[in-house]
This record gives structure tokens, sequence and C-alpha cells, in this order.
């Protein structure tokens, strides 16, 4: 893996000396008029300050599953980048925050960056309800903000459809994936009347299941049943029988691990023989967690390919939390830590101040394209949206007779409605 981080960032720093030149050398601010400090380069003074750096993730709740191997892939990235010279020779220097799920908490954590420790960008965390409550925060303070909030909702003013400034998502979101699985489920697996299970109190589910369902509506198919839970609830058993006795040819899943685990087994459990289509929390740990049998008609989107040792970085990220941290399953979201940070680095490194807010953003807006990610895809952000082009693939995945993940299809372009 070193080998192939070491060609990578040859290749990273290659591109982006061809697209903006020689990185300037920031100068100390003095006296314009000493000769310490004028005429050639080689005289100037080189900051070599540390440039802070925050991230925010859920690392003790409810999506902790998530979080820490997120936290994990954050970490990992820095210690990558600082390993191979920073940026332009400045360290890049971590400084994380648990924000446990709860968007007050994530306020505070965002204000004590912010405020006490002084950091110019935050990497955010795979939380729509904490991450929606930074907009108005980041433009007031100027600190640019890369995450995987999927909720559309983080990113867009969904009254005037402009762009919030700080905000930038480095991966698909609800909707986009929500498409793809719709469009999957009916058009290869026959799928025409659903129903869903979601927790309404959950941005992110919110924001997958709308559209899931106005794309099946839109195709022809039925909508069977629309039911759901809140954060407080722990039994869905009431509303799974119903689903049950409706009979629909697939069940829409679409919130965090835990929530997908009890909403999956209540449906075993109420008889429902049926597809279950998951959000991409339906990877692992979700097949180890859950009491009734997987391998059978569980379809999910997903970001990568966890096995594919040829394409990309995951698998050898993958294998490296997991020894790292003593995991005996993997996860995707080690390779969303590392993508949100190689996007921002990807901006820093351009910048004549890495730590200038407005600069950075700029370039995150209009100048961030084709960024490796750790499946080996190109991310490109679209300045119409703070969120990748429509080329960023994703897979379909399912498990085999040995509980085993695989990915079954790949679909790169096609997010139409």
């Amino acid at each position: 893996m070193k080998k192939y981080l070491a060609i990578l960032l040859t290749l990273t720093i290659l591109v982006f000396a061809a697209a903006c030149g020689p990185p300037a050398v920031p100068v100390e601010s003095g006296d314009e008029t000493n000769p310490s400090q004028s005429g050639d380069a080689s005289q100037q003074a080189v900051n070599t300050d540390p440039i802070k750096i925050g991230c925010i993730q859920d690392t003790t709740g409810g999506a902790s599953i998530a979080g820490k191997p997120n936290e994990w892939g954050v970490a990992y990235a820095v210690q990558w980048i600082n390993d191979n010279g920073g940026i332009n020779g400045r360290m890049l220097e971590l400084h994380t925050r648990d924000c446990q799920n709860d968007a007050e908490v994530g306020v505070t954590n965002y204000r004590e960056l912010v405020d006490e420790v002084g950091v110019v960008a935050i990497i955010g965390p795979p939380l729509s309800n904490p991450a929606s409550a930074w907009v108005d925060l980041s433009e007031e303070d100027q600190v640019p903000i890369v995450g995987h909030f999927m909720d559309e909702l983080c990113t867009t003013n969904p009254d005037t459809g402009e762009t919030y400034p700080y905000m930038f998502l480095a991966e698909p979101s609800c909707s986009v994936q929500s498409y793809i699985l719709a469009k999957y489920a009916m058009e290869d697996l026959g799928v025409k009347s659903v129903a869903s299970l979601f927790n309404v109190s959950n941005a992110y589910a919110v924001a997958h299941e709308r559209p899931f369902m106005e794309y099946v509506e839109d195709h022809g198919g039925s909508v069977l049943a629309q039911e759901t839970f809140t954060w407080t609830d722990t039994d869905y058993s009431a509303q799974a029988q119903k689903i049950a006795s409706l009979n629909p040819d697939a069940v829409l899943l679409c919130d965090y691990a835990n929530q997908m685990v009890t909403a999956y087994d209540n449906l075993r459990d109420a008889g429902y023989t049926g597809k279950i289509l998951g959000a991409n929390t339906m990877y692992p740990p979700f097949n180890t967690l859950v009491k009734n049998q997987i391998p059978y008609d569980c379809y999910f989107v997903q970001n990568y390919d966890l096995k594919d040792t040829e394409t990309g970085i995951i698998a050898d990220l993958v294998a490296t939390q997991m020894a790292d941290t003593g995991t005996d399953y993997p996860t995707s979201n080690v390779g969303f830590g590392w993508d949100a940070t190689m996007v921002l680095y990807s901006a820093m490194l351009k910048a004549q101040d890495p730590t200038n807010g407005p600069e950075v953003r700029d370039i995150l807006e209009n100048d961030t394209k084709n960024v490796m990610s750790a499946g080996g895809q190109y991310i490109s952000i679209d300045p119409a949206t703070h969120r990748p082009t429509l080329d960023l693939g994703m897979y379909i995945a399912t498990y085999d007779d040995s509980n085993d993940i695989i990915c079954l299809v790949y679909r790169t372009t096609d997010y139409s409605k």
C-alpha cells in the first residue's frame, strides 16, 4: 500500500503543478522595505506553522458504527498527507470531536473547534442532522466543511436552489443513491410494488425515502405503505406486520445501522419474505448484527467494492483499519473519511494561502476536479450543487450464501429520474 500511495501522491502533485504552476511561498508580515523580505525567493521567510483542521464524527452515539471508521479514515489520510510533505511543507494538525449524533452537541463541537482551537476547515460526518446545523455558522465564520452528510438540504437551499457557500459533499447524495436503487429494483429485479419502513426523525432516512418513492410512482409502480418510527422507538413490529400483510414486492430500509437491523428483523419476524432494499448502511456489520438469515433477496447501494484490489486503495484501507483497530468486519466508512480529506487537501494544495477560508472555498466550488477516491473513481464537485458530478459511480451489493458481501452491478452515469 505504501508504494501505491507514494505513486498516487506523485501523480497528484504533478496534476496540481500542471494546473496551477509552482505553489507560491507565503511571506511573513513585516516591513516591506526590509531587504531581508524582498528580492530573491530564497530570502523570503517560509511559513511552517501547522494548518489546523477539525473532524466532527459520531464515535459514541447511535451512528458510531459508521463514525468510528470514518474518523479513522480521516486520521489516516492526514497522517499520509503529513508523511508526504503536508500542504507545501506545512503539516496538518487534526483536532477531532464526538458529536454523539446530536445536533446541539455538534454545534458545541463546531464552536469549540473554530473559536478555541482555531481550525480553518472541518471534515464533517456522514450525518445529516448535525451537519444541517452548521450551514449558517460555516458561512459566518468562512470555514469550509467537507463531509458525507448526504441530505441535499445540507448543501442546497430548498427554497432558492442556491448552494450553501461553505458546505460540500464528497459522495453521491441521498436522492442520487435512491434513484439508482429504485431503477435497479424496477428494471433488474422486476419490482412493481413497494413499501417503506423508516425513521421520520432522521434527515438521512427522509432524504432517501422520498425520492425512492417518487421514482417508483413516476415509473408506474405502486407504493403500498410508508410506515414510520422515531429515534425513541425500539420496536417496529406493528408497522412491520402491516407491511407484511400487504406483501409488496420490496421494502425500502434507509436508516443508520441500528435502526436498519431492528427494521429488518421485525419484517422477517412478521413473515415478510419479499425483497428488502437498503441504503448504503446495509453494509457490514449489518449482516452480523441481524438475527434473521440475510442471504436472500437483500440488495443495497454501495460506494465501493471492498474486495477490489486492482482499482483504488479501498481494499488496502479496509485491511489496514481492521488490523489497526482489531475490527473483525470491513466497512466502507474508512473510504468516506479518506475521500473527504482528499477533497479538502486538493483544494488547500492549490491555494495561495491554505488557511484562507474564502480562497479554499472558491477552489472547492470551482476547481475540484478528478480527485482520486479510495475506490479508484474520480470526484469532481459540481459548482451548481456542491456535490459530486453525476459520473461518480455506485454499486448495487448483496450478500452471498456464506453471508459475505458481493457487488453485483456498477452503475455510473444514468442517475436520471
